[in-house]
């Protein structure tokens, strides 16, 4: 099965742009019948809804530097093998519990480029305002995944 997992807090401004946008495209994947699990910080919650052969899609912020609102692909295996890069926020990020433990194997992961951290339950201007643009290039990103593994939600 395909699970598509957004991780991010909410109250750390940019940090929650994966949330955010994952609520906004939930009634647009529906059709796919992809399930859309709001994970935000309880990545631990977020692992145990895992099985071994799900294909899963985690969608978080990223920072590289790079134009706020921008996409970031990465097989889950990538991710996973650099679980300790400087891009993550969390303490035990769901990428180290899947290191750890092992399942699942597939999935990939899409970074949405931040603009600012900092404590506030808004996103700042520059990505509230490519909100709608950054949704309509997760939806197509996801849609091509899918297509890509020849896979259906």
């Amino acid at each position: 099965m395909v699970k598509l997992i957004a991780v991010g807090n909410r109250f750390m401004k940019d940090d929650g742009i994966a949330v955010k946008a994952a609520e906004l495209l939930e009634s647009r994947l529906a059709p796919l019948g992809l399930p859309v699990i709001i994970g935000e910080t309880d990545c631990q919650s977020c692992f145990y809804l895992l099985n071994e052969d799900d294909f899963v899609i985690i969608l978080d912020a990223f920072f590289s530097g790079e134009e706020p609102g921008s996409i970031h692909t990465f097989s889950l295996s990538e991710a996973v093998s650099q679980s300790e890069g400087p891009f993550l926020q969390h303490d035990m990020s769901l990428f180290e519990l899947i290191k750890l433990h092992g399942s699942p194997s597939r999935g990939r992961v899409i970074g949405i480029e931040i603009g600012e951290i900092g404590f506030g339950d808004e996103l700042s201007p520059v990505l509230r305002d490519r909100l709608p643009q950054v949704c309509g290039e997760l939806e197509n990103t996801i849609k091509e995944i899918l297509w890509e593994e020849s896979i259906d939600a």
